[in-house]
């Protein structure tokens, strides 16, 4: 317990996932923190616990990494791959039947994967994050919950960039014999395969796992943010679509629904592109847990199957959207190759370097990128997990180190300052704050020549400028 503690939680590499907490025993509670991020809690010494905290802690050294575990559970029959990890097959495309693609996020294969495992038989229930109505002792707006019905799960479809953990449900897992799928982002399914290999009644249940491809988490203040620039303030949001599709827009312009009360208390619903927002560039990292700036797993590598995005020329001018599918078993292989025989599934093949590619800008932040950071944390002399990439700096140009540091500060202080918006009440204390920084950032991608006649034009309006450094130290 004291070691998780010290280097996980203290260290600030723990993503929350409740894997901690869901062993049996464990003298650990899952809370949100005042930056809207979950954290344990320490309830005790820890004697009574089952299992090692640590050896089910996806951020923690102890037990296996995603090479060792997806070899061991795929090795036999998938071919590894340096980005992507072990596959058998991989497509691209939309579910064909139903609404799926239209209420989801993206193509709809994710759902439909789901419900037609329930509908084999396979499992008898699946565990994943629902949308909830928050109240005045529970303001959370989404958590993970367990679901035995079709309308459950389909009524769970889209990506949901909000703060969860799973201790909860998989105490349910625990206490209801049964078949069990399990949905979640790559570190929370490695954390699943940990606690799987330390709890055999987890090894037991969980009989599928389906990994969403992922750039990074988020704390609860993404979506107030975004709701309070809407004119909803925080505690008075209700629900919110953060992958709201728009018609005649390409995939990747999509739009956020948020619907809650004014500071009047009169009911809002507001719907508009996510760039009108400010922080809604996933490249600037706003609100993003620090722990996702030391994970080297992008798609999913312990799942049985994943889902995400195919971010990719030829798919992403199709509004509807388009999935990238990596199976990695024969079962979940053989399964979406039935739905593409009787035309359920419109999915061509497609090469695991095309799904790699699809991710590309974020397997280079977490492999590329990664290894700086964790040079950064050597130099500093702190503890940092393990990693299977190395620490160096000769890979990369002086201009991508100031990218990557630039991006370490902007997570850290969006939290910082939006507390400080919250303490005036103002939500501009946030934009003013940091607009500097994230102008910095952005200056970095520019020729010299177009930087210095932003900087020029954001002097004579009399702007705020950008910050001059990045202030890489600890």
């Amino acid at each position: 317990m004291t070691t998780l503690f010290e280097t996980v939680v203290e260290g600030d590499y723990c993503i929350g996932c409740g894997a901690c907490a869901a062993v049996p025993g464990a003298p650990i509670a899952m809370e949100l923190d005042d930056s809207g991020r979950y954290r344990p809690r320490l309830t005790g010494n820890g004697e009574g616990a089952a299992a090692s905290v640590l050896a089910v802690c996806p951020f923690a050294d102890e037990g296996e990494h995603e090479d060792q575990i997806g070899a061991r559970l795929f090795g036999d029959g998938a071919e590894p791959h340096e980005r992507i990890g072990f596959h058998r097959r991989t497509w691209a495309g939309h579910v064909a039947e139903g609404g799926y693609r239209a209420a989801g996020s993206s193509g709809g294969l994710g759902t439909w994967i789901l419900v037609e495992l329930l509908r084999r038989g396979t499992v008898d229930a699946v565990l994943h994050v629902q949308p909830r109505s928050p109240d005045a002792d529970d303001s959370r707006l989404f958590a993970f919950d367990v679901s035995s019905e079709e309308d459950e799960l389909r009524s769970g479809a889209k990506s949901r960039y909000y703060p969860v953990e799973m201790s909860e449900a998989l105490a349910a897992v625990r206490d209801r014999p049964g078949r069990y799928a399990v949905v979640g982002v790559p570190c929370y399914v490695k954390a699943i395969r940990r606690l799987a290999a330390a709890d055999p009644a987890i090894a037991e249940r969980v009989r599928v796992t389906l990994a969403l491809i992922c750039g990074h988490l988020k704390s609860t203040r993404f979506a107030d943010s975004t709701a309070w620039q809407a004119g909803i303030e925080p505690g008075r949001l209700e629900a919110i679509d953060f992958r709201h599709k728009l018609p005649d827009a390409p995939a990747n312009r999509y739009g956020v629904e948020l619907r809650g009360r004014g500071s009047d208390g009169s009911p809002r619903r507001v719907v508009a592109p996510r760039e009108d927002f400010f922080g809604g560039n996933w490249g600037h990292g706003f609100f993003k847990y620090e722990a996702c700036d030391y994970c080297d797993d992008v798609v999913g590598e312990t799942a049985d199957v994943t889902v995400g995005d195919a971010w990719l020329p030829q798919y992403v001018d199709d509004s509807g959207g388009t999935n990238v599918v990596v199976a990695r078993t024969p079962e979940m292989a053989a399964l979406i190759e039935a739905g593409i025989a009787d035309g359920r599934l419109s999915l061509e093949p497609v090469s695991a370097d095309a799904v790699a590619e699809s991710q590309d800008a974020g397997l280079r932040h977490r492999r590329e990128g990664l290894s700086y950071r964790l040079l950064l944390k050597d130099r500093a002399a702190r503890w940092r997990p393990r990693k299977r990439v190395p620490a160096r700096e000769d890979h990369l140009e002086p201009r991508q180190r100031r990218i990557y540091a630039w991006r370490i500060r902007l997570a850290r202080e969006s939290h910082r300052a939006f507390a400080r918006a919250l303490a005036k009440r103002d939500v501009s204390v946030f934009e003013r704050e940091m607009t500097p920084l994230m102008r910095a950032h952005d200056l970095e991608y520019m020729p010299r020549w177009r930087a210095l006649a932003s900087r020029l034009k954001w002097f004579l309006q009399g702007r705020p400028g950008p910050a001059r450094r990045a202030g890489v130290g600890e």
